[in-house]
């Protein structure tokens, strides 16, 4: 007997799955959702304008992801930052980094190294004004513009899952301690990335991620 052509529905459910996934997942990042916070299946797929089924497909794999918790009775909350967690993070990140780094070196244009200066540029600005949003996007994009030319896309993608929770461990404790080190470092890596210095850049790497867990550390301890 003929088949019926279900494959429009299929790829409905996916995307919608998709849809529902970036969408949670984006609030989870920038705040919207907070850490803690209950996540209900009803009031999700409303403020989503879709059915609960894609929308508990899309806690489920950000529960995978770390950033969704849920419960022994199947309550689902977004997960909780500590400080514990970018002390495990942090060192990963920070040695994920100089890998890309190592094989970005030969690979660097003057595009990138623009795109680096504009985006230490945009921190700097942020960090003047004290908007911290815009400061850990600057920061995180500036990052990005070597590790993209690694041509890894394991590590890409590796490094692009862990940047998610350094970004939701930077806008939980987001203090007052001065970051403008932070600006100094990035141009010594410009530098250092502009110049072929491998051994260089190694070291201000370092010591960015090192001020940056410092930084948390401040008033958190």
């Amino acid at each position: 007997m003929p088949i019926p052509d279900t494959s429009s529905a299929v790829i409905s459910r996916v995307c919608l799955r998709d849809v529902a996934y970036e969408r949670l997942r984006d609030w989870i990042l920038d705040g919207t959702l907070t850490p803690g916070e209950a996540l209900r299946d009803e009031a999700l797929a409303e403020a989503l304008g879709m059915s609960r089924t894609p929308v508990r497909e899309a806690v489920q794999r950000l529960s995978e992801d770390g950033l969704v918790i849920t419960s022994a009775t199947r309550r689902s909350f977004v997960s909780p930052v500590t400080l514990t967690q970018a002390r495990e993070i942090y060192p990963i990140v920070a040695t994920l980094e100089a890998l890309s780094l190592r094989l970005a070196m030969p690979q660097v244009t003057p595009d990138m190294l623009d795109a680096m200066r504009s985006a230490n540029e945009r921190l700097s600005t942020a960090l003047e004004v004290c908007d911290a949003d815009a400061a850990t996007e600057a920061d995180l994009a500036l990052h990005a513009a070597f590790t993209e030319r690694s041509g890894n896309s394991e590590l890409i993608s590796t490094l692009g899952t862990l940047k998610s929770k350094v970004r939701r461990i930077e806008r939980a404790f987001w203090g007052s301690a001065d970051r403008t080190p932070s600006v100094h470092d990035h141009s010594e890596l410009i530098m250092a990335l502009a110049e072929r210095n491998q051994e260089l850049g190694q070291h201000v790497l370092a010591r960015n991620w090192e001020r940056g867990l410092e930084w948390l550390h401040i008033e958190h301890v």
